[in-house]
């Protein structure tokens, strides 16, 4: 599965975005810099013919770097193994280049470290050709055995990647990452990974499996060098258009530089990326962006207003992006689809979508934008606001014990508003008392079981940024038995073998049955409460030119170039 947790963050999308990177993809997309030049310097002339006087030598400067400035919020890790956040992700993608990357444009899976690629008749035997001349930022080459070590290295029960499980459907991968370990990082080797010579990889399923060239792209599967030295893990070498310029400096500032070895085919149009690292995502964020601190920003509905009143243009786009209130459905009685039913039922959210977050309601699991998405209420009925019939069925069974549920979310990130409407429909509407665990980003990854820990056991906030636009992206994660990031732990085995009929269809197009079924499924079952559709809206500062927002949730940073 080709997919990642993530802190659902509200985000803004470039409306022009396929002018903007039709404008970076010019001669220059390799991002070098030529050296000074001089001009005007005196020569020695001939005696016969030297001049009565001389000017003073001149230069011309050397063009100031051209460093664009970002935010995040403190990743958990940025290993590329470990990667479990849209944080870390959002740095690593510009640090490694996978075998395969994603088009900005449109989402399609395009050529990374592989130059080509070809899957047999079945899709359980996958044969990728690696680029001959790419290395790694210290210089080393990048070879399909890299990518044998990243890929024993994310399956190794030894590294405990939080995401290993992306790899399951690949040859005794779960018999490797389901052991004991060698107390040896990527001593014990995945069967179905084989470098076939220096430059071809061949990767081998246990099932048919359509999507492996997506689920490739991910920044777990990134190549790594023999030798990751004592500071890997706040200074990791990466094979992508960006290096790190120092160790990462925590809760401070992630900076990249140039890699002067990348030949992959992406551009390097910064010098350098400057990451200031932001635990309140709404107010200290946006003013420092206010304050020209940062170059772009992604605009929270409570800051849009202002925003605009300041002068800023916003630009919007959908994003494949979901956000949800989760239910614990392994605890009662959270357990009950009934009573998960009748929580969803008695909340306003298209209220709470439109008026609040300013986005589009979610009336399905997965947003339109996505490939197989189904979207309405004939198969979400429990996505009706009715406040009568939620009451009557929450009665009926008999009610939450005490009256009295939790709802956990992270702090600082917008979300208080939505949260607080959720509890005054559920105390208005079912008379329940609602009280909130609001955690730091760090304590809520522990709080979801993430970073050690057991799952959540009372309703939770949280979203989903795709990996790649389809609904699959979205359905196996989340709710399929034992997914990392099912949160929820749903379990339905008719659930789990729509999917698994999708993963082996012999095409994307024929598995958009399987993947429907799956929602049709998942919304008489309701293990989470569809909330919004991502929509982001962005803005920039006049220090830097060619901007743009993806779907895929974050910044373009190596299209951007100097105004």
């Amino acid at each position: 599965m080709n997919t990642r947790n993530i802190r659902w963050r509200l985000l803004a999308l470039i409306g022009v975005f396929a002018l903007v990177v039709a404008a970076c993809g010019d001669d220059d997309s390799g991002g070098t810099t030529q050296a000074p030049t001089t001009a005007g310097a005196t020569t020695t002339a001939p005696p016969d013919t030297a001049p009565e006087t001389t000017e003073a030598p001149t230069t011309t400067a050397a063009p100031e770097p051209f460093t664009v400035r970002g935010a995040i919020a403190e990743p958990p890790s940025i290993d590329p193994q470990l990667v479990s956040d849209s944080e870390g992700f959002e740095v690593d993608r510009l640090l490694f280049d996978g075998l395969t990357l994603y088009d900005p444009e449109g989402g399609a899976v395009v050529p990374g470290a592989a130059e080509t690629w070809e899957a047999n008749e079945d899709n359980t035997v996958w044969t990728f050709h690696i680029q001959q001349d790419l290395a790694f930022a210290d210089g080393s080459p990048v070879t399909a055995d890299a990518f044998v070590r990243g890929f024993n290295r994310l399956a190794d029960p030894d590294t405990a990647s939080p995401v290993a499980y992306h790899g399951g459907p690949i040859l005794g991968w779960n018999d490797v990452n389901g052991g004991e370990g060698t107390g040896e990082i990527g001593d014990e080797p995945v069967d179905g990974v084989v470098a076939v010579d220096d430059y071809t990889l061949q990767i081998t399923t246990t099932e048919p499996f359509v999507f492996l060239a997506k689920v490739v792209a991910h920044p777990a599967f990134s190549p790594i060098p023999e030798t990751l030295g004592d500071g890997w893990a706040d200074m990791p070498v990466g094979n992508g258009p960006y290096m790190m310029a120092e160790p990462w400096q925590h809760e401070v500032s992630i900076s990249l530089v140039r890699n002067p070895h990348y030949a992959g085919p992406r551009p390097q149009n910064p010098d350098g990326i400057d990451f200031s690292i932001f635990a309140d995502r709404i107010t200290a964020e946006f003013q420092a962006f206010v304050d020209g601190q940062l170059d772009v920003h992604s605009v929270a509905p409570e800051n849009e207003d202002q925003a605009t009143s300041l002068g800023y243009e916003l630009n919007e786009l959908p994003t494949g992006s979901f956000g949800y209130l989760g239910y614990p459905t392994q605890t009662p009685p959270f357990d009950d689809p009934q009573m998960r039913m009748a929580l969803t039922m008695a909340v306003d959210r298209e209220a709470i979508a439109t008026r609040i977050l300013k986005r589009q309601v979610a009336n399905g699991f997965v947003p339109p934008v996505a490939f197989g998405a189904v979207d309405g209420l004939e198969t979400c009925p429990g996505c009706v606001f009715d406040p009568e019939a939620a009451k009557a069925l929450y009665d009926e069974l008999g009610g939450i014990p005490g009256n009295t549920v939790d709802i956990a979310y992270n702090a600082g990130a917008g979300h208080d508003d939505w949260i607080e409407a959720v509890a005054n429909d559920w105390e208005n509407n079912l008379g329940l008392t609602v009280t909130f665990s609001t955690l730091e980003w760090a304590a809520y990854l522990e709080f979801l079981g993430i970073t050690g820990g057991p799952p959540p056991v009372a309703p939770y906030r949280l979203g989903w940024l795709w990996d790649y636009p389809s609904a699959y992206n979205f359905l196996a994660p989340l709710y399929y038995t034992g997914s990392g990031d099912n949160f929820a732990q749903y379990s339905n085995p008719d659930f789990d073998a729509a999917i698994d009929a999708a993963a082996a269809a012999a095409s994307e197009d024929e598995a958009i049955p399987f993947l429907v079924t799956a929602q049709e499924i998942i919304g008489q079952e309701m293990p989470v409460m569809p909330i919004t559709y991502g929509t982001t809206r962005w803005t920039q500062n006049d220090t830097v030119a060619n901007a743009a927002f993806n779907n895929f949730g974050f910044f373009l940073w190596e299209y951007m170039t100097a105004p």
